[in-house]
């Protein structure tokens, strides 16, 4: 489950994904292809920005700071600071 400020923040299965995704890896940069991969089957039919909308939606629910864009690169959860 995902909380923010003591709050669940209900997300899809595929939001989900994307979130733990970035976790697992935290802090370094994981690219579209690399979270499509951990998402999807080889026989699931994809949208070309698929992973771009779940982000957008994690986006909105959870704050923009959460998840950063590398430009070029691809998607990361910054370390807590300290």
């Amino acid at each position: 489950s995902v909380r923010l400020d003591g709050q669940p923040v209900e997300l899809s299965a595929r939001e989900f994904g994307v979130l733990l995704a970035l976790i697992e890896v935290r802090p370094r940069v994981l690219s579209r292809p690399q979270i499509e991969a951990r998402l999807y089957s080889w026989d699931t039919a994809l949208d070309s920005n698929a992973v771009e909308v779940h982000v957008h939606h994690l986006r909105k629910k959870l704050g923009e700071g959460v998840i950063r864009t590398l430009r070029g690169v691809g998607y990361f959860v910054p370390e807590d600071e300290a």
